[in-house]
């Protein structure tokens, strides 16, 4: 003989009361509770540190990125002084870093330095506008600066200076081609940066 559970007894009579709009209610956000989580995900940047512990200088690897439609060495810069700066366009951190390089371009525009800002590989895993588009809506000043080269990163250039996907990441590269410094956050360790032209004259 079969037993019937009272509980599963008194559900489906509430069930058979419900006007069909309230079933499709029920339905709908029964379904929204099934929709996994990374469906409703965000652009969440991991920032690299701005203050890393201090390491040794090490000899920048050469690497590719692409600009203008043209495919660059790193090597093309050997000699000079340069930033390499990695950045998303949907973030945040990096729109108000590129505005404080706009805010120091003159001091900029007096030293031997060479910015070069690139897309991330891929863009950090998220849609964005493309890193024209990107210094046209936040710094349109620095697109026809000299001093500036806006490009994206390869895969190997992701891997040899940004292991970690970090969507905002910048190293400091002397004249003799070693890398000094790694930070991010341009707008907040701007003071690194300055010390780092700073030394053009010495």
């Amino acid at each position: 003989m079969t037993t019937i559970n009272p509980k599963a007894t008194n559900a489906m009579k509430r069930l058979r009361h419900l006007t069909p709009k309230s079933t499709i209610f029920v339905l709908a956000f029964a379904a929204a509770a099934l929709v996994p989580a990374y469906a409703h995900a965000t652009p969440s940047p991991m920032m690299a540190p701005e203050n890393p512990p201090v390491t040794s200088a090490k000899t920048a690897p050469d690497a590719s990125f692409r600009s203008r439609g043209h495919l660059v060495r790193l090597a093309t810069y050997h000699g000079q002084k340069l930033i390499i700066w990695e950045v998303a366009t949907w973030c945040g951190s990096c729109k108000a870093g590129l505005k404080a390089f706009a805010h120091h371009q003159a001091l900029i525009d007096r030293s031997n330095l060479k910015i070069i800002v690139l897309r991330d590989y891929k863009n950090g895993g998220y849609p964005g506008i493309t890193i024209e588009k990107f210094a046209a809506q936040v710094a349109p000043t620095l697109l026809k600066d000299p001093h500036f080269v806006f490009g994206d990163a390869t895969k190997e250039l992701a891997a040899a200076y940004d292991p970690h996907h970090y969507v905002d990441i910048y190293q400091l590269i002397d004249a003799q081609n070693q890398v000094v410094a790694t930070s991010s956050a341009p707008s907040v360790t701007f003071g690194k940066i300055k010390h780092f032209i700073a030394l053009d004259s010495k």
